[in-house]
């Protein structure tokens, strides 16, 4: 089948496994571990518990830079970017199988795979006599956990990909075939049956830095994400239902929480709140490696932003027109329109090195001179001229009353999670487990409660009876430049994600732009390096289970 771009033959690097030597993930109040020590090392059950924090950040880097969502928002159509900057060549589908964006995802998603498969094979044997079996059980869960989540980034991107148990095995004898879809999310299933079991039972509270880690609701919320995207619609309504059941997780400004909003999301004095499932941590204080770039890489200005590059990615026509509703309050908090007024982002004065800091911004596309005499950016007349400006994930300056940024960012890194999957996507999912296919409908009482809570919190109107169409849709507003839309598109048949695609304006706001697609699916191309190396990797050969 041919991919959604053409594979390229240059060799730009080998694969790389991200096994790292240390990580400052210090998101709970103890020295953070980044790899497994396979010595007595962790000798207490704290240690232990802080063991795999470089899991939920570290690994993930490379991918989080810009391969995230270059690989996900832009090609999908969410967001745009002018084609001289290598956002662009996803906007346009000009990109080639040497993009960086499709081999740091690739590393990313391994690198964790490695991590995770060292904590696996090495922690029994690991820790000491005074480490509880429920605490090595609990760390064991997690490596599971992340390795299951790895793996389900592998399949929706790629299809089929080697399953690798043992890195020490594969880096003896890495020319080996790829495994077909079916294994990998059987694996995907099993690591996070497991998971399930072992991880902690964890209600989220008011003390976030509790909530960091995943716990077996988390397992289940994403089974429940899995059995989805495998049609197994019975399984996935039951398990999403036996997480709402728990009480594990909450909808900020829902019912159970109305004094907050869909706004308090993207806070980061809200990091691990009780609507977070699981989301990648970020300090954005200590090294290169330790924090998030989405706020230099979104925010429309440089006075936004803590270095002197912004808007590397706008707001795409699609978005701006096509997505929410009149009303929607999701739509500011997604992407700004000129006039749009924020009391909660913290701006410079001007771009200079020591200018004071002004709380409450009013995006304006006029691009106005500032006090030193330089634009805000070159580009905010309409941000690259899509008119709008991203919001999402745009935190602004340093701002400890309100952002809860508590030390300055490093080279414009913050320290706001990146959300994996949030409740109210697992509020989606029952909604659309219950319908069953992606032709009926549903007037189930539960599932329309389930479906009615996100639009409540939106500001939108209830239903009375869904379609597939209509969550698909509701996933879209509720989900925008979170890194899903590309991959429910590819849950579509793919001729009518195609049209989907093709019906976009790809290009800004004064120019139109329309793609065609000669592929045959939406799957990325293997890493030109990686398929260098192992040229067996567009071989398939059954998985065998251990």
């Amino acid at each position: 089948m041919k991919n959604i771009i053409k594979r390229s033959s240059v060799v730009a690097m080998t694969l790389i496994l991200l096994v790292s030597s240390s990580c400052s993930q210090d998101f709970i109040d103890v020295p953070a571990q980044g790899t497994p020590t396979l010595t007595n090392y962790y000798d207490s059950d704290l240690k232990l518990d802080n063991a795999a924090n470089g899991l939920y950040g570290l690994v993930w880097f490379n991918m989080n830079k810009a391969g995230y969502y270059g690989i996900t928002d832009v090609i999908s159509g969410n967001m745009y970017a002018a084609p001289y900057n290598d956002f662009g060549k996803f906007t346009d589908l000009s990109f080639t199988s040497t993009a960086s964006y499709i081999s740091d995802s690739w590393r990313s998603c391994y690198g964790a795979i490695a991590n995770s498969n060292a904590f696996i094979n090495g922690l029994p044997t690991g820790v000491g006599p005074e480490v509880s079996k429920e605490a090595l059980n609990n760390a064991l869960g997690e490596a599971h956990f992340i390795r299951a989540f790895s793996y389900f980034f592998l399949v929706r991107l790629w299809g089929n990909v080697p399953i690798i148990e043992n890195t020490a095995d594969y880096s003896a004898n890495f020319v080996t075939p790829s495994n077909p879809v079916a294994d990998v999310y059987k694996f995907i299933e099993n690591d996070l049956k497991f998971a399930a079991a072992n991880l902690r039972i964890k209600v989220r509270g008011s003390n976030y830095a509790a909530n960091a880690h995943v716990s077996s609701g988390s397992a289940k919320a994403f089974l429940a994400k899995v059995y989805l995207y495998e049609k197994k619609y019975d399984l996935a309504k039951a398990m999403a239902l036996e997480v709402i059941n728990s009480g594990e997780f909450k909808l900020l400004g829902g019912d159970e929480l109305p004094t907050k909003s869909f706004a308090d999301l993207f806070l980061q004095m809200n990091n691990n709140n009780e609507e977070s499932i699981f989301a990648w941590q970020w300090t954005g204080t200590a090294t290169y490696f330790d924090g998030n770039f989405s706020n230099t890489t979104f925010a429309p200005e440089n006075r936004l932003v803590e270095t002197t590059y912004s808007a590397q990615i706008a707001p795409s026509q699609d978005l701006i027109n096509n997505v929410f509703e009149a009303g929607d309050r999701r739509r500011r908090e997604t992407f700004m329109l000129s006039g749009d007024y924020y009391p909660n982002l913290t701006y410079a004065k001007d771009l200079s090195v020591d200018a004071p800091y002004i709380l409450g911004y009013t995006f304006d596309t006029t691009s106005a001179t500032l006090p030193d005499g330089k634009t805000a950016n070159p580009t905010l007349n309409g941000v690259q001229n899509s008119g709008a400006g991203l919001k999402k994930y745009v935190i602004g300056k340093e701002n400890l009353p309100i952002t809860g940024k508590f030390n300055k960012p490093f080279n414009g890194e913050s320290s706001m999670n990146t959300y994996q999957m949030r409740y109210a996507e697992l509020l989606l999912i029952h909604a659309e487990a219950a319908i069953g296919s992606q032709t009926g409908s549903t007037t189930d009482a539960l599932a329309l409660k389930s479906f009615n809570a996100v639009r409540k919190r939106a500001g939108l109107s209830a239903k009375a009876s869904i379609t597939f169409d209509d969550v698909f849709k509701e996933r879209r507003a509720e989900l925008a430049c979170e890194g899903d839309y590309y991959f429910d598109l590819g849950r579509l048949p793919f001729a009518k994600a195609k049209a989907i695609l093709e019906a976009q304006n790809r290009g800004d706001k004064d120019n139109p732009k329309h793609i065609t697609i000669t592929a045959t699916n939406l799957l990325l191309p293997y890493p030109a390096d990686d398929l260098i190396k192992n040229p067996k990797l567009t071989e398939v050969a059954p998985y065998t289970f251990k």
